[in-house]
């Protein structure tokens, strides 16, 4: 099969001394426009050293789901285009992304044996993978190799981690694929397969859907519309019977499905009753085998109806023609189906196979979907509010691109289906850890099936947790987009060079379309930042699995967050001997960091303080824990649909700017053992924080109080309101912890000091003034930012001489004695206040003369 889809110029020179037949084949991203990766995806060798065949050896494919594909002429253009969508998926769990799949090239006369001849092809495809895939001898890892296949030429390193998951034709094969496994003697038994008998059952949990449907719910809220509480309006694509579609309709009995089609047929219903019509559809998705032809037509509004897709036209009646703007009598289904498409409605729910939307310059060959080429339309042309992509590739990414570009709300299918392929990394990880304590004799394999089944609704949860923080993070990066345009291009250029991200295969703005946006200040879009976010994550996954923080035992809970209590509790003591382990904890620290602290935070920090990524992620967990930002995060994601969501991202961004300013000082101090910092600075900062309010200078108090009131006003509570309103006060206190220790007075007196000199000495005139000034280039932003950590530098410096002056230190009387060199300072600091864009020369005269005059 892979060697049928090579073209002859790809064949490689045969190795002096090969043993014959011998052929290497190698795939570069350069031949293949579809693959996102600048460097060879893998490399294959052939290599027969018996009669009985050609054997294949193919590195690092790791997970993804197996299609069983009706696209002859095409099919691998498909899987391709899945390949790329499920490597940018595969950022939110352990391995690298894969899809295969296949088609039955000689289907049988009789219909009834399709499937037959279906499953004898999916077992050819599974034996052939196994075939090439090292294996683990049973038991305990240590002291047991891992095996290569027998008959196989490897000319790459160990590489046992192979699974496969259900897609498209394929979603009942997961039994078959594990009883393959059984008989290879495969280390992952039934973990091969994910989902199967012994597993967990995508479409009755509804996962996927779940997940995408909590991404739509954030659209919406930051809509200000709770659609759990209110009706709204949804055209969709696919049928009650489908995992995707059936499951997403079921997720709020406020739904008003206007109108749906599937490969078989048109559903419209122009005026439903959002509560009938739910029980219709659920109705319709525990039937085994249903259709848009079963649903009771008695509950169809008038001028609504089913429509066979063989049609030749369907005649439009007058509910039709205002609902989705149609001038004409009647229509062909595909021309009814494109203003389905382009219909304005709330929402547009994908949950069936196929490419409906394109972008404006973008050919239907580009697409390579050629079943759907008369359905599809452009991006531009949709009128829903909000676009959910339940089903992989059901708009090309420049298709999100031109519909965002007009407004749009949307994600990318990688963000909002996500959940699936999580769920099938929790499946095995789980099993993993289980039939290793079974092999060990710490386990009974009879509670093996009882203790999964009891995990399920908590590893649900586990999953679904993963999608809204990447909502959330979507969210904070588009809220300050144009602002950070100049952060999300150095991102870009440090992933190029690092040879992990071509843009022209993404779809992402090259330089000269940045320079544009950035001169009408505008930034990225949501679906660019979504494939942004996707690869910030996987770089740095591969950055902390590559260094010894992955390894570090102090890191046990960080670990163990990934698993359910149920199985804390019971095998908690085997959590740190998983075989991945490491991979586990790189993907863990990678989401949490990238989702908490934004996606550009461990760039900046490398660029501010050339500390190693490692370090970096160290400052993050010490002040994580210090500040409590767990317990504050959730406070803020409780208020869902109870406050805007424009003041929780507010809120959230506050937090950010101190998370960004305490890793950098931890990072100059290089205070960076996780437990000692945590336990040395949390009682510093809980005292801080509970004095904030009366430690703070007057302006900065009524600062303080004057934006919180705007969070109360909104139900926000006050305890909240302050912690949010007072981070930005708070950033500063590892430098009054440290005046603190030094001193060895209470934190109290340190902070009123650090507060008062930082108004007094005009420091704080110069922090705001630096923080206001435009800096259009990559230098530019590490002026400021040096000016800055220059500023908070020298305000903890003269704290600390004053200090060291006296038992009472006086802040005036040590401010007077220098009042002949501080009133040139004082005439640059109203010059400052005064300024809308300060020029940085002013700065750093106001600095320098601000140092001599204090020294």
């Amino acid at each position: 099969l892979i060697l049928k889809s090579v073209r002859t110029n790809y064949f490689q020179a045969l190795p002096s001394g090969a043993p014959k037949p011998y052929l290497a084949v190698k795939f570069a991203s350069s031949d293949l426009d579809l693959l996102p990766l600048p460097r060879p995806l893998f490399e294959i060798y052939v290599y027969s050293p018996r009669t009985e065949g050609v054997h294949l050896r193919a590195g690092k494919v790791a997970r993804g789901g197996i299609r069983w594909s009706d696209r002859k002429e095409d099919f691998r253009s498909e899987i391709l285009g899945l390949m790329k969508t499920q490597t940018v998926k595969n950022a939110v769990i352990v391995p690298l992304g894969a899809k295969g799949g296949f088609i039955v090239k000689k289907p049988p006369a009789d219909p009834e044996k399709l499937g037959e001849e279906a499953v004898e092809c999916y077992k050819i495809l599974i034996r052939g993978l196994l075939d090439l895939t090292d294996t683990i001898l049973p038991g305990e890892k240590g002291g047991h190799p891992v095996v290569p296949p027998r008959g196989v030429l490897c000319h790459d390193g160990e590489d046992p981690y192979l699974v496969v998951a259900a897609d498209k034709g394929t979603a009942t094969f997961s039994d078959i694929a594990n009883a393959i496994a059984e008989e290879y003697g495969f280390w992952l038994g039934d973990a091969f397969a994910s989902g199967g008998s012994a597993g967990y059952d995508h479409k009755a949990l509804g996962i996927t859907s779940r997940g995408a449907w909590t991404l739509v719910e954030r659209h919406f809220r930051e809509l200000g519309q709770d659609i759990a509480k209110s009706d709204f309006t949804v055209v969709g694509v696919g049928d009650m019977s489908g995992d995707v579609f059936g499951n997403g309709m079921l997720q709020s009995r406020h739904i008003r499905l206007l109108a749906a089609f599937d490969h078989r047929h048109i559903f419209i219903d122009p005026e439903p009753d959002a509560e009938k019509s739910f029980a219709e559809r659920e109705r319709l998705f525990r039937l085994p085998r249903s259709s848009w032809a079963d649903y009771a037509p008695a509950l169809i509004s008038e001028g609504g109806g089913v429509f066979d897709r063989r049609a030749k036209s369907i005649a439009v009646t007058a509910a039709m023609k205002r609902l989705f703007a149609i001038s004409a009598e009647r229509l062909t289904p595909s021309e009814l189906i494109r203003k389905l498409l382009a219909a304005p409605v709330d929402l547009l729910w994908f949950g069936g196979i196929g490419t409906f939307v394109k972008g404006p310059g973008e050919s239907h060959a580009e697409v390579g979907d050629r079943a759907n080429d008369a359905l599809r339309i452009n991006g531009e042309e949709i009128r829903a509010k909000v676009v959910g992509e339940g089903a992989n590739l059901a708009l090309s990414e420049r298709g999100r691109i031109a519909y965002a570009h007009r407004g749009g709300r949307i994600d990318t299918d990688t963000i909002d289906n996500s959940a699936g392929v999580d769920l099938s990394d929790h499946e095995v990880n789980l099993k993993i850890l289980i039939d290793r304590a079974i092999a060990a004799g710490a386990f009974a394999a009879a509670e093996r099936q009882p203790l999964l089944s009891a995990m399920a609704g908590e590893v649900a949860q586990l999953v679904l947790r993963d999608n809204v923080r990447q909502g959330e993070a979507l969210s904070l990066a588009e809220a300050g987009s144009a602002h950070n345009l100049d952060r999300h291009r150095r991102l870009l250029g440090d992933l190029e060079r690092q040879g992990l991200l071509e843009r022209a295969l993404e779809f992402l703005p090259d330089d000269l379309t940045l320079d544009e946006r950035e001169a009408k200040g505008k930034g990225l879009l949501r679906p660019e930042l979504a494939v942004l976010l996707a690869y910030a994550k996987m770089a740095l996954d591969r950055e902390l699995f590559d260094s010894d923080l992955t390894g570090s035992l102090e890191l046990a809970p960080e670990l163990a967050s990934y698993f359910p209590s149920a199985l804390r509790e019971r095998l908690g003591e085997r959590i740190p001997t998983h075989p991945l382990r490491r991979e586990i904890l790189a993907t863990v620290l990678a989401n949490d960091i990238v989702n908490r602290a934004g996606m550009t935070f461990v760039s900046d920090m490398k660029a501010r303080s050339s500390r190693p990524v490692a370090e970096i992620a160290r400052a993050y967990l010490i002040l994580r824990e210090v500040f409590e930002l767990p317990r504050l995060w959730e406070e803020i994601e409780v208020l869902d649909n109870r406050v805007p969501a424009s003041l929780q991202t507010r809120m959230l961004l506050e937090l950010r700017g101190l998370v960004e300013h305490a890793s950098a000082f931890l990072l100059y101090r290089k205070r960076l053992d996780i437990a000692r910092e945590r336990a040395r600075l949390s009682p510093h900062v809980r005292v801080l924080s509970g004095a904030l309010e009366t430690v703070l200078p007057l302006g900065d108090r009524q600062e303080m109080e004057k934006d919180a009131s705007v969070l109360l006003a909104s139900g926000v509570p006050h305890s909240l309101a302050f912690a949010a309103c007072g981070a930005r006060f708070l950033a500063s206190a590892l430098e009054i912890a440290e005046l603190a220790e030094t001193s060895g007075g209470p934190i109290e007196t340190a902070a009123r000091l650090y507060y008062e000199a930082g108004a007094r000495f005009h420091l704080d005139d110069v922090k705001a003034a630096a923080r206001r000034m435009p800096a259009a280039t990559h230098w530019q932003k590490l002026a400021v930012e040096a000016t800055l950590d220059e500023a908070f530098a020298l305000q903890a410096e003269v704290c600390a001489r004053i200090l060291e002056s006296g038992k009472a230190p006086s802040l005036e009387s040590w401010a007077s004695s220098r009042g002949a060199a501080l009133r040139p300072v004082e005439a640059l600091a109203r010059e400052l206040g005064a300024a809308r864009s300060p020029e940085l020369a002013l700065l750093v005269v106001a600095l320098r003369q601000l140092r001599q005059a204090l020294a």
